[in-house]
C-alpha cells in the first residue's frame, strides 16, 4: 500500500514540475499570442509620442500583433509611468520612458513607485535634441543676449518647457545656476504644448525637444543654443551649450516594461525593438525630430539611467545650495 501511494505522489510530482517548467514557459514561447499596450506618459504629438509611435509600427511587424499606443499624459509623467509599474509584468503592457520619470526622484518628489526599479528595461532607441528658442521678432540674437536680460530682469522673463522636473526644466535651471540669470518656469502639458505657449507669447522662450524645428525652417522662430556638447549636424550655425561653458542633461528614450517580466518575454521584446531600429520609417521620423538613433540592451539602458539619475541628483542638491 505505501509503495502504491508513493508511485502515486512520485507521478503527480513529475506531473506538477512538468506543468511547471512547459505551462509558463509554452507560454512564453509563444509570445506574444494578443495585441500589446504601450505607455507613452505624455500627451500626443510631442518629441517621445511621435518617435515611440514609429517604433512601435516598425516592432509589431516583427512580433505579429499590434501594438496600440495609449497617451497617458499628467504629472510630469507620473500618471502614465505609475500605471506602467502596476501593469501586469507579462510583456503586454510596455511604455516609453524619458529622462523626466527618473529626473523627478532627483528632485526629491515623493514617487508612488521606485523611479529605477520598478521597470524592466527592455531596448534603448536614441537622444532627443533639446533647444532654447525664441520667437524669430523676440529681441535676443544670441543666448549671451537672453542671460544678459535675464539678470538685468530678474523675474521678468518666462519660459516654458514639457513640465516641472522634466530635462528641459533641469537643462534650463542649470542655465540659471551657471550664468546667474533668473527666468520664471511655466510649466506645459508636455513638449506638444510648449509652441503654442510660444507662438501665442505666453512664455518669452522654451527649453524643448524639437517640436520647434518646422517653426526654425520657416523662419518663425529662432534657435539660441542646443543641449548637445558639440554642435549638431542638422544647426551647424547654433552654438551649443557645451561649447558655450553650461551644462544640460541627456535626453534619454527607451522601452521599458514593469518589474518582473520574464526574461524569455523580455529578450523577444528587446530583439523586435532593436530590429526595428534599421526600419525606414521610424529612422525617417527620428530625422524629421533631429534625434539621434542610438542602440543598448535592456541591462546597459538600465545602466545609463542610474549614471543620469546620479548626476541629476547632484545638480539639484547645488540648485539647492544656491537657494534655487
Amino acid at each position: 500500500m505505501k509503495s502504491m501511494l508513493g508511485f502515486r505522489l512520485g507521478v503527480a510530482a513529475l506531473a506538477c514540475a512538468g506543468f511547471l517548467a512547459h505551462g509558463p514557459a509554452g507560454a512564453q514561447d509563444k509570445f506574444p499570442e494578443r495585441p500589446i499596450t504601450m505607455i507613452v506618459p505624455w500627451g500626443p504629438g510631442g518629441s517621445t509620442d511621435v518617435s515611440g509611435r514609429a517604433l512601435a509600427k516598425a516592432a509589431e511587424a516583427l512580433l505579429g500583433q499590434p501594438i496600440v499606443v495609449v497617451n497617458k499624459p499628467g504629472a510630469s509623467t507620473m500618471i502614465g509611468m505609475g500605471e506602467l509599474a502596476n501593469a501586469k509584468p507579462d510583456g503586454y503592457t510596455i511604455g516609453t520612458l524619458s529622462s523626466t520619470s527618473y529626473m523627478l526622484k532627483a528632485q526629491g518628489r515623493q514617487l508612488p513607485y521606485d523611479a529605477v526599479e520598478a521597470f524592466s528595461y527592455i531596448s534603448y532607441y536614441g537622444d532627443n535634441l533639446i533647444g532654447i528658442a525664441v520667437l524669430a521678432d523676440a529681441p535676443w540674437k544670441s543666448l549671451a543676449e537672453l542671460i544678459a536680460d535675464g539678470k538685468a530682469h530678474p523675474g521678468k522673463i518666462k519660459y516654458g518647457t514639457a513640465g516641472v522636473g522634466s530635462t528641459q526644466h533641469l537643462t534650463t535651471e542649470a542655465l540659471m545656476l551657471s550664468s546667474g540669470a533668473k527666468f520664471v518656469h511655466i510649466p506645459q502639458k508636455g513638449s506638444a504644448g510648449s509652441m503654442p505657449a510660444l507662438l501665442g507669447k505666453h512664455v518669452d522662450f522654451i527649453t524643448e525637444v524639437s517640436v520647434w524645428a518646422p517653426f526654425v525652417a520657416e523662419g518663425k522662430v529662432r534657435l539660441l543654443a542646443v543641449s548637445t556638447p558639440k554642435r549638431t549636424q542638422a544647426y551647424p550655425d547654433v552654438p551649443s551649450l557645451g561649447e558655450l561653458g553650461y551644462n544640460s542633461r541627456r535626453s534619454l528614450q527607451a522601452i521599458i516594461g514593469p518589474a518582473g517580466m520574464p526574461e524569455p518575454v523580455r529578450l523577444k521584446l528587446e530583439g523586435a525593438f532593436r530590429k526595428a531600429l534599421d526600419n525606414e520609417g521610424f529612422r525617417n521620423a527620428m530625422k524629421t525630430l533631429h534625434m539621434e538613433v542610438i542602440d543598448l540592451a535592456g541591462p546597459d539602458v538600465k545602466k545609463l539611467v542610474q549614471s543620469e539619475l546620479q548626476h541629476a541628483t547632484e545638480l539639484v542638491q547645488r540648485m539647492k545650495a544656491a537657494g534655487n
